[in-house]
């Protein structure tokens, strides 16, 4: 009996934890449209509460300030990043692929979400506030862990003498300062998607990496 009744109130657990997911889950997604349609300073708990359908003590159970809600969509954008390098580095391919598919992923979801990296680059960039300076530290460190994820194709490379051998992590820390600039100033500095066809960018940016800019001469 004992055993069961310990079954129940896991399942029990796990239900009310889902649902706190979900509401944590609709109460960003609402705070993510107002920060674009209406701008991070000029949107109000109050109106987020509504537009996630919510009263605003429900909001106040899960994020205790605007600034706290703020933060917590700087860190989904982060796992959601993160999910990315995973998912790149799990496909079946090369390093060469794997990195590829990466950079195309990567681009996709900064164009998609090119005006709300906008608001919060900008944000970011308002407040300089020591707690908010600390927690972003916090924060990048953890977004960095993505390097580590991104240097495993690299050091198999280099394991089967496919690639050169030279630092994996400082390697990788290179090809994403590529891609991650071009994003930033087409999708993040701009505020939206510009028009252009940005389609062979990753191929560009993985060819500049792996092969570099130099004519070869191959007539001995």
């Amino acid at each position: 009996m004992d055993s069961i009744n310990e079954l129940s109130a896991t399942e029990s657990l796990s239900r009310r934890d889902r649902e706190k997911r979900t509401r944590e889950m609709d109460i960003l997604k609402a705070a993510r449209e107002l920060f674009v349609s209406k701008g991070f300073r000029e949107t109000t708990l109050e109106e987020i509460a509504h537009h996630a359908e919510f009263g605003k003590g429900t909001l106040y159970n899960y994020f205790a300030s605007k600034e706290e809600l703020f933060f917590g969509i700087i860190e989904q954008v982060i796992e959601e990043t993160l999910a990315i390098a995973r998912e790149s580095v799990a496909a079946p391919g090369s390093a060469r692929e794997k990195l590829l598919l990466y950079a195309r992923e990567m681009i996709r979801y900064v164009k998609d979400n090119g005006e709300l990296l906008h608001v919060l680059y900008h944000e970011l960039h308002r407040s300089n506030a020591p707690e908010n300076v600390s927690k972003l530290r916090e924060i990048i460190g953890r977004a960095n862990g993505a390097w580590e994820v991104l240097a495993g194709p690299l050091k198999k490379g280099i394991q089967e003498s496919a690639l050169r051998d030279l630092d994996p992590l400082q390697m990788i820390i290179l090809f994403d300062g590529m891609l991650r600039g071009y994003c930033f100033h087409q999708f993040v500095i701009q505020g939206k998607p510009a028009d252009d066809d940005y389609s062979s960018a990753a191929e560009i940016i993985t060819s500049v990496f792996f092969d570099g800019i130099a004519e070869r001469n191959d007539k001995g």
